[in-house]
């Protein structure tokens, strides 16, 4: 059981530390884009933002990024039995793993069929950094955005051109080569990536004892122009194969699903006058995915394509005030072979207004968004956001309300009318409302880093598959509250040595039948401390997820866990680089989705070069 004297304690050193006030020395904040669509300082969004930075990544040598999500505050993973297996996020504030729009490089890759994104076989080799954003998104974002935002950056080639070659090899039969070329020369950037990864993997049933492999090719290009000072063109391509072993969660049966995507997008960014700059995004997602079930004799065969553009405007009337304007247009096709082939599109218009008044001292964030999905709805959206800066105390004091809306899947609109199972075309949107208030502080010369935010979000019209006359069918019928709130402390006690304490505690509420949302924790607890000395570096993570139920009554618990990962690099020369990690130090025993296998101890060496 949780300690609650614990968070308790924790909780009011966290306060007490407020009191610790130190004369703040100038620096450069982190910057991102997602939170307003736009780049600007981290410390001056209104959203609850977490930022994972390339050194970050680096440090922790994960291959895949749900691996790297895992140790991040306010997430949870769901992994259907390791490597290559459906997999999914939920944020603190989201209910199931559709409720967070994901993005890569700025581009919706969640599937219209199941409206989440598969994390399963998603390479961390590429990417340059992850921004969170928490809350309701719709605004900025349309559909999806209803719970948050995880937006997946990849690199772009910088310098002088180079090579990197690395090999990783561990527990599980584990193997990845990987091979990236990039660089820059004169007003041109370019990177390409290409990496292999196999696994025999072990049983995804936790009872069973086949192993489950998985094995990955994976392709990506990233390359840039800039033509004029205001004018830059860019081009991004991703080619991703895999093929993955499956069970049932009450068999070990022969399953294997075999899938392919590939993204092409290309966007150019340019002024036409000196205050307004614009972007458009020209984007192609397509994926396929075929399972075999070959102890039952059939198969299913989904084929998804999502076309997109974008078109928005940054203007900057004043020095004080910036104005975000565009439009989306994108168009999904969704077909399950055999039995539906649907298509929709969706037209939306978004403003968001900037200001910063009184030196940057306040901030205020307002837009409005109206979505129009053809022959299926329209929806309109909005968020308020505050940052305050209070001089006395240097004391940042942040709040935001917004709504947000997720549409049905196909799934949930089209699905076969079967013997057991059959879809709804008469579903409307879910909808989600919230606000959430927190402070920010930074103390002993910037040394401890503090925030503490509360939050309440509130979903209705929640799409549940219930039976009617023995026939699961989908109907806009739940309702939940997520309330809590996250704690967070980063200490940088020396130059070479930091740690960083993240708690966060939810409430969540199914009010349908009065009992707690499946997979949802009320507790998680992230710990992790970075040492440096000259060409070694040392990175301990621990992670605690509290108790979650796996079903809707609340009658299947899956116990707390702990899990401790530990990380080290050592530079032999400039160009040559010896790794290592071992995931799960304890070997724990634990669940992430019910009947489901997790990995155990596992023990993984490579070696990294640099032409």
């Amino acid at each position: 059981m949780w300690n609650k004297t614990f968070y308790i304690v924790f909780f009011l050193i966290s306060l007490f530390s407020l009191g610790l006030c130190e004369e703040k020395p100038e620096e450069l904040p982190e910057i991102v884009v997602t939170a307003n669509r736009i780049p600007e300082y981290l410390e001056e969004t209104t959203a609850k933002t977490v930022l994972i930075p390339y050194e970050e990544i680096q440090k922790t040598n994960v291959i895949l990024i749900s691996d790297l999500l895992r140790t991040a505050p306010g997430v949870y993973v769901t992994s259907f039995g390791g490597p290559g297996k459906p997999t999914g996020i939920i944020l603190n504030r989201s209910i199931r793993s559709s409720h967070t729009l994901v993005l890569l490089d700025g581009i919706k890759v969640n599937d219209p069929t199941t409206g989440m994104f598969d994390f399963g076989s998603l390479n961390a080799e590429d990417v340059e950094r992850i921004e969170i954003i928490e809350g309701p998104q719709s605004t900025l974002y349309g559909s999806e955005a209803i719970g948050g935002v995880i937006n997946i950056i990849t690199k772009k080639g910088k310098e002088k051109p180079k090579i990197n070659l690395s090999l990783e090899s561990g527990s599980y039969g584990t193997y990845k080569p990987n091979f990236e070329i990039s660089g820059e020369i004169k007003n041109w950037n370019f990177r390409l990536n290409s990496s292999y990864y196999n696994t025999e993997g072990f049983s995804a049933y936790r009872d069973g004892k086949e192993k489950d492999g998985f094995k990955n090719s994976f392709l990506s290009g990233k390359t840039g122009l800039n033509i004029l000072p205001s004018l830059n063109i860019e081009f991004i391509g991703r080619y991703n194969y895999e093929k993955t072993e499956f069970d049932f969660p009450s068999s070990d049966a022969n399953n294997i699903k075999k899938a392919k995507n590939y993204l092409l997008a290309g966007n150019i960014n340019f002024e036409i006058f000196k205050n307004w700059k614009q972007y458009l995004l020209l984007s192609k997602n397509y994926s396929q995915r075929k399972h075999y079930y070959y102890d039952f004799g059939f198969s299913t065969n989904y084929i998804v394509q999502t076309n997109e553009f974008h078109w928005q405007n940054e203007v900057l009337p004043f020095e004080f005030y910036n104005l975000i304007f565009g439009i989306e247009y994108r168009k999904e096709k969704g077909k399950y072979e055999g039995y539906y082939d649907k298509e929709r599109e969706n037209m939306g218009f978004f403003i968001n207004n900037k200001l910063n008044l009184f030196q940057k001292k306040l901030i205020l964030n307002f837009g409005l968004r109206y979505d129009d999905y053809k022959k299926f709805g329209e929806k309109t959206t909005y968020r308020l956001g505050l940052n305050y800066l209070i001089p006395q105390l240097d004391i940042r004091l942040k709040a935001n309300y917004g709504t947000g809306f997720m549409v049905p899947t196909f799934d949930d609109l089209f699905y076969p009318d079967e013997i057991w199972a059959k879809g709804n075309p008469n579903l409307k949107p879910e909808e989600s409302k919230g606000w959430d208030i927190g402070i920010e502080k930074s103390l002993w010369n910037n040394k401890i880093d503090f925030s503490l935010i509360f939050f309440y979000q509130r979903y209705k019209n929640l799409i549940e598959w219930i039976p009617i006359n023995w026939v699961w069918q989908p109907q806009n019928i739940g309702s939940a509250i997520i309330k809590g709130f996250e704690n967070n402390l980063s200490f940088h006690l020396a130059q070479n040595f930091s740690f960083k304490i993240s708690y966060n505690y939810s409430d969540p509420e199914d009010k349908e039948i009065n009992k707690y949302l499946r997979y949802k924790p009320q507790h998680k607890l992230c710990f992790s401390a970075d040492y440096t000395k000259g060409n070694f570096s040392f990175l301990t993570q621990y992670i605690y997820t509290g108790e979650r139920y796996a079903d809707k009554k609340n009658k299947n618990k899956l116990e707390s866990y702990s899990l401790i990962n530990l990380s080290s690099n050592y530079k032999l020369k400039s160009n040559i680089v010896f790794f290592g990690r071992i995931e799960n130090l304890l070997n724990t025993d634990y669940e992430e989705v019910k009947n489901y296998n997790t990995p155990g101890r596992s023990i993984y060496l490579g070696l990294k070069l640099d032409y």
